[in-house]
């Protein structure tokens, strides 16, 4: 019971530093041409997010909705910038990528220290 207790005590804690970042994006509603996607389809539409180190990839697949218009993904380590971007797939064919979007996360900065008075 204690372990169990520990464990979702730990989880608790870093869960939000595993996955912190959310990709939010537009449902698809037209095709390349620019025609429209019947209504009844658009539910149907399946959304896999991804992230990387670059703006180009390589990328590594965070997750999949048809629903929701957010993506739960990893943040970047501190000091660091994560890029993450959307596909989208409908009857069996799968979009271009959209265009990456960054998250950077920056150094701390230190206090300054405390003057305690001048001589």
């Amino acid at each position: 019971m204690k372990r169990l207790l520990m464990f979702s005590v730990l989880m608790c804690l870093f869960a939000p530093l595993v996955f912190g970042a959310f990709i939010d994006f537009d449902k698809v509603t037209t095709y390349v041409d620019g025609s429209a996607i019947a209504p009844a389809k658009i539910p149907t539409i399946q959304y896999r997010g991804y992230y990387g180190v670059s703006p180009t990839g390589p990328w590594t697949p965070a997750g999949v909705v048809t629903d929701n218009l957010t993506i739960t993904a990893p943040d970047p380590a501190v000091g660091g910038t994560m890029w993450y971007t959307v596909d989208a797939t409908l009857d069996g064919q799968t979009s271009n990528k959209g265009v990456a979007a960054s998250k950077g996360i920056p150094f701390p900065n230190p206090a300054g220290p405390r003057v305690r008075g001048v001589r």
